[in-house]
C-alpha cells in the first residue's frame, strides 16, 4: 500500500483539467504546482471540462467526503487547501433557444459558489477544523479569437464577452471576502483590465490558457499562498521556520 500523502485538491472547469499542459507541451499551472510540491504532497486534478457551478453543486458529494478532510500536522486537516476555479462558462452569454446552454445567471453563480464553499468547510472532523480555500475568478476572455475557434472547431459559437467575465470575477471576489477564502484574480493577473493585446497572448484560443497564461496563474496562485498561507508553501530551505518539507531524509543523511 503507498503511503499516503496530504491532498491539494483543484475542483474546476475545464482550465483545471488541461492544467497539466498547455497546448504547445508546456507546463500548465496544476503541473507546476505538483512540481512545487513535489515530494510534499499529492495534487488531485478534479477538473471537469464545460462544467459550470450547477454541475459542481451536484458533484460534491463525489469529489468532497469527510474521508479526504483527515488530520495533518500541518494544516488541520489531511487536505492542504482546495482552488475553487469555475466561472469561464458560467459567464458565456445566455443564447435563448441554444442547445448545451452553459450560461447560469449570475446571482445563481455566486448561491453555488457559496454552496460550494460551504460544503467544503462542512466536510470536517472536528467543529474548529477547516480547510483553507482559494477562490480563482474567471480569466480575460478574447472574443474574436474565441469565436474564431469555436467556428472552425465546431461548425457554431459559444458566444461569451470579456466584460461579463469581469462580472462574474467580482462575484468571487465578494464570496471570498463573505466565507473567509483567499482569492487568486486571474482575470487582473492576466492583464483583463488592459485591453485585448495585453492579454491575447495569455490565451491558447481566446479563453484556455496559453503556457504564458498558465505560468502567471501558477504564480499568482503561490503568491497567495505563501501570503496566506505560509505554513502551508512548499518548504524550499531547512532553516525556514513554517512550510511543507519534504517527505522522508536526505539520501546524504542515509549513507
Amino acid at each position: 500500500m503507498i503511503m499516503s500523502r496530504p491532498a491539494i485538491i483543484l475542483f474546476g472547469d475545464s482550465i483545471t483539467q488541461q492544467g497539466f499542459s498547455s497546448a504547445t507541451n508546456s507546463p500548465g499551472w496544476v503541473g507546476l504546482l505538483s512540481n512545487a510540491y513535489t515530494r510534499r504532497a499529492d495534487v488531485f486534478n478534479r477538473g471537469f471540462s464545460g462544467y459550470n457551478t450547477r454541475h459542481a453543486v451536484d458533484l460534491l458529494p463525489t469529489v468532497f467526503n469527510k474521508d479526504m478532510m483527515m488530520t495533518h500536522p500541518n494544516s488541520s486537516t489531511n487536505t492542504l487547501f482546495v482552488t475553487v476555479f469555475f466561472g469561464a462558462n458560467d459567464a458565456s452569454l445566455p443564447t435563448g433557444e441554444r442547445e448545451h446552454n452553459q450560461h447560469v445567471p449570475i446571482e445563481e453563480y455566486e448561491q453555488n459558489l457559496r454552496i460550494i464553499v460551504a460544503d467544503i468547510i462542512g466536510n470536517k472532523l472536528e467543529e474548529e477544523q477547516k480547510t483553507p480555500i482559494i477562490l480563482i475568478t474567471p480569466p480575460p476572455l478574447d472574443e474574436k479569437a474565441w469565436d474564431k475557434y469555436c467556428h472552425e472547431e465546431f461548425d457554431d459559437l459559444s458566444p461569451r464577452s470579456n466584460e461579463q467575465s469581469k462580472l462574474y470575477g467580482e462575484r468571487v471576489k465578494l464570496v471570498a471576502n463573505d466565507m473567509g477564502c483567499s482569492i487568486v484574480d486571474s482575470f487582473s493577473l492576466l492583464g483583463g483590465n488592459n485591453g485585448v493585446s495585453a492579454y491575447a497572448e495569455c490565451l491558447e484560443d481566446g479563453l484556455h490558457l496559453s503556457a504564458k497564461g498558465n505560468e502567471l496563474l501558477y504564480e499568482g496562485l503561490m503568491d497567495v499562498i505563501i501570503r496566506d498561507l505560509p505554513h502551508l508553501a512548499p518548504k524550499v530551505n531547512e532553516d525556514d521556520s513554517t512550510g511543507i518539507a519534504l517527505e522522508g531524509a536526505q539520501w546524504k543523511d542515509l549513507c
